[in-house]
This record gives C-alpha cells, sequence and structure tokens, in this order.
C-alpha cells in the first residue's frame, strides 16, 4: 500500500501508483526507468528506540546492475525531496541520464525516499497496521543512521555489491554516514553542502522556528491531525517559508526582490504595504503543504539536526573508516553549511587518511546552488567520477 501524506493533498511530481512487492533483482518485472517501486525490507530497529514489524522502502532506479553488481550509484534526496531525481520533472535531471555526469549507460542509479518522509516509504503518515490509524507521533524518532540502515536493505535486496553515494544537504550526511558506517559497501563518495554537522543558527532556524510553527498550529492536534481529518496548513507554510530563507544567501535575495512592492496579490493578507520577497514566500510555503507531510517535516528536520558524524566514538574512528576517495564540495553564499564549515570538515578527512578532494561552486545562490548551479557542479561531478573509474581500469566511453 502506498501512504499518502494527506488523504486531501496530492503527492509531488511522481506518481505514487508504485508496485509494491519484495523485491528480487536489479528491477520489478516489466518496471522502467523511473518507474516507482516499492520494496518491504522487513522489520527495523530504530538507532534511538523503537521498532517497527515492516519497513517500505520507495524508489526509482535508471540503468541496469551489472553482473558484479558494483556499478550502482545511489542519490540521497534532500530535505522535501523524493526519489524522482532524473528523467523527466527529476530534481537532479541535468546531471542524471545518458552520457551526463552520471551516466545512466554505465551505472546503475538508485535513488530512494528517505524512511520517515511522505513519497511512499514509511513514515509518520503511514497505517500502522496494529491499529489501522497513521503512525503519526508515535512513530520512533528516526536518525540519518536509521535512513542508511534501510537504504542498504535495500539495495542489497537488489544485488548490489558495491557503490557511489552521492548527495547534498541532508543528502550529504546520508552520504558522510554511508561512507563512515558501511564502508564495505562504499566505493566512493560525493557530499555537497554538508559537512559533520548542523551548526547551531541552522537548527535555530531551519529546524526549532519551523517545528514549532506546525506545532502551534490548532490543525496539528499533537499530530493526529489525519485521523481528525484535518491538516496543519499554516504551520507547514510558516516553517517552509522559515527554511526557504536559510536556502538563500542575502545576495540572491536582494538581488531578486529587493525592496520592491508586491508584484502580485500575496497569499495571506497583508498587514500594511506588502513586497516582493513576501510573494515568494508565500508562495513557496503554500505549494509545500500540497505535497508534503507535517509530521514527516518534524522527524526529517529533527534527524537533520541530531545528526553528528563524530557520535559513538569520535571523528577520528568514523572518518579513519573510510575506504574509498570522497568529493566535498562547498557553495561560497551557503549560511546553512558554510562554505568554510565544509573546507574544514575535508581537511579533516584528509588529516585522518582519507583521499577527499574539495571542490566549491561560487554562486550567490546559497544553499540551493546544489540544485541550480549545473554548470559548475555537473563538471566536478564528472570529473570526480572519471577518475575514480580510471583508476578501477574503466574509461567513459
Amino acid at each position: 500500500m502506498v501512504h499518502r501524506a494527506n488523504v486531501n493533498k496530492p503527492q509531488s511530481s511522481g506518481d505514487l501508483r508504485g508496485r509494491h512487492l519484495h523485491v528480487v533483482g536489479s528491477r520489478l518485472p516489466g518496471a522502467s526507468d523511473g518507474e516507482l517501486q516499492l520494496a518491504e525490507i522487513g522489520p527495523l530497529e530504530f538507532e534511538l528506540g523503537g521498532q517497527l514489524d515492516n519497513v517500505t522502502i520507495a524508489y526509482r532506479t535508471w540503468g541496469r546492475l551489472n553482473e558484479a553488481g558494483d556499478n550502482a550509484m545511489l542519490i540521497l534526496h534532500a530535505l522535501t525531496g523524493d526519489s524522482l531525481a532524473a528523467g523527466e520533472g527529476g530534481w537532479w535531471e541535468p546531471v542524471i541520464g545518458s552520457k551526463r555526469a552520471i551516466d545512466t549507460e554505465s551505472h546503475f542509479v538508485i535513488c530512494t525516499n528517505v524512511l520517515g518522509g511522505c513519497q511512499g516509504s514509511t513514515g509518520p503518515s503511514s497505517l500502522n497496521p496494529k491499529t489501522g490509524q497513521p503512525y503519526a507521533t508515535t512513530f520512533p524518532l528516526v536518525t540519518i543512521g536509521d535512513m542508511v540502515v534501510a537504504q542498504r536493505r535495500l539495495i542489497e535486496q537488489l544485488g548490489v555489491t558495491g557503490v557511489i553515494a552521492i548527495g547534498g544537504s541532508i543528502g550529504g550526511f546520508q552520504a558522510i554516514e554511508w561512507a563512515t558506517r558501511h564502508p564495505d559497501l562504499v566505493r566512493a563518495t560525493c557530499v555537497i553542502a554538508a559537512a559533520g554537522n548542523l551548526g547551531a543558527q541552522g537548527i535555530a532556524i531551519h529546524g526549532e522556528v519551523g517545528r514549532r510553527a506546525i506545532m502551534a498550529d490548532p490543525n496539528w492536534r499533537g499530530g493526529n491531525y489525519q485521523a481528525e481529518g484535518v491538516f496543519p496548513e499554516q504551520g507547514l507554510s510558516i516553517a517552509r517559508m522559515a527554511a526557504m530563507v536559510t536556502y538563500h544567501s542575502r545576495d540572491s535575495l536582494e538581488n531578486r526582490f529587493g525592496r520592491n512592492l508586491a508584484s502580485r496579490p500575496v497569499i495571506y493578507p497583508g498587514f500594511g504595504p506588502t513586497f516582493d520577497v513576501e510573494g515568494y514566500l508565500h508562495y513557496h510555503g503554500q505549494a509545500l503543504t500540497r505535497r508534503f507531510d507535517a509530521n514527516s517535516y518534524l522527524y526529517l528536520t529533527r534527524a537533520m539536526d541530531m545528526y553528528d558524524v563524530a557520535r559513538d566514538g569520535g571523528e577520528v574512528k568514523w572518518l579513519r573508516s573510510i575506504r574509498g576517495p570522497v568529493l566535498t564540495v562547498g557553495i561560497s553564499s551557503d549560511w546553512l553549511f558554510p562554505a568554510y564549515d565544509v573546507k574544514s570538515f575535508d581537511l579533516r578527512l584528509r588529516a585522518f587518511g582519507a583521499d577527499s578532494i574539495y571542490h566549491e561552486i561560487d554562486s550567490i545562490h546559497g544553499h540551493d546552488s546544489f540544485l541550480k548551479d549545473w554548470d559548475q557542479l555537473t563538471p566536478m561531478i564528472r570529473t570526480f567520477i572519471d577518475a575514480y573509474e580510471a583508476l578501477r581500469g574503466r574509461v567513459r566511453v
């Protein structure tokens, strides 16, 4: 069964009418590139306590797994993303495809919806088979480690024996988790706009302000809004508005909007004159409410806040466990994950023995640059992958 974030809310651009079978082999019989597929991965114990008897992971694939099972690339999405990474409407479509930086002719590309999400994978909006009601806030607290364990279960079912992990933002956290906790499977890692943890400013504005906005909405109902037939639309919208500010830089907002008065009607009633930037925030806030679950937003932002590569043994231990090469990419105008934090992470990787290289996107677009500045990001990824493949005796044709 595919679980929707809210029965009255359409989901993201992907069609959620996926095939829901236990997976054997790289793709379900008859499935095509980019088709949504659902895999049952069995029971899962969560890092911070709690267990689910059966977990479903939504995913899409492009290309074919080779006989050795080692040509896989796992693409890890950002906070409100989904498994539709490539193809029409894909959030990384310029990067993934035939003869592109991530070449689907030579690689088996996998993108999952994260555990705790609301785009087909088991999350707070899924039905608890024991009660017949959505889990809501009875869902176990999810960590980045839990997400990666679930992904590992899936790719092992697919027959993958080696993978390159690539992700940005919270997807970058997952890539780090893959490289440090699952080095036996990870051949190389690409970490974009992320470091070993999130700083206090990011936790404050991107995380807690948004969570409090959702939980202060009268329709949140202690998380039980689905069972009561309502949805905390205003709270989720405000949370998204706060987050959107963290994804930009001062220059990007100033150049795009400045102090221009609103050129289109704002969605929410104005108090005095309104500005263009307000209409932009209103639009994106309301847009998220049509495709995302409010409880998933709470869980995923908290997972992002909690992540620390140094947990359970210290950073030195875990960074020294990395086996394959690492590409780290900072963004000059990013203040959610400042470039100096990403560069410092790269320096520590190298100090502790990792084969790491740092590149920086020079852009005013802020954190969202990894979803916009293809002219800079694409050659960074292509060069890194080509260098890795050359070491293995493979040459891109």
